[in-house]
């Protein structure tokens, strides 16, 4: 489809690779939508909402070191 306001010949998408305006809708039908197939068993809520579980541990308590500084 070439446009009509630039001319450019190849197109690609909704705008024009030449200027940049809105191209108009395509006139070839939409293409069907594929589903993925179902499951042949039944899914529950905690097959899809996954909770990770990690073992906490605190945290040591940081070694009293007291840094010297200089004031001058």
């Amino acid at each position: 489809m070439n446009c009509a306001h630039c001319g450019a010949v190849h197109q690609r998408g909704r705008y024009c690779v030449g200027c940049g305006k809105a191209m108009p809708p395509s006139t070839l039908p939409p293409r069907p939508v594929r589903l993925a197939p179902r499951p042949p068993y039944e899914v529950t809520d905690d097959m899809t909402q996954p909770v990770l579980r990690f073992d906490v541990r605190p945290r040591r308590a940081p070694a009293t070191e007291q840094v010297v500084a200089e004031v001058g």
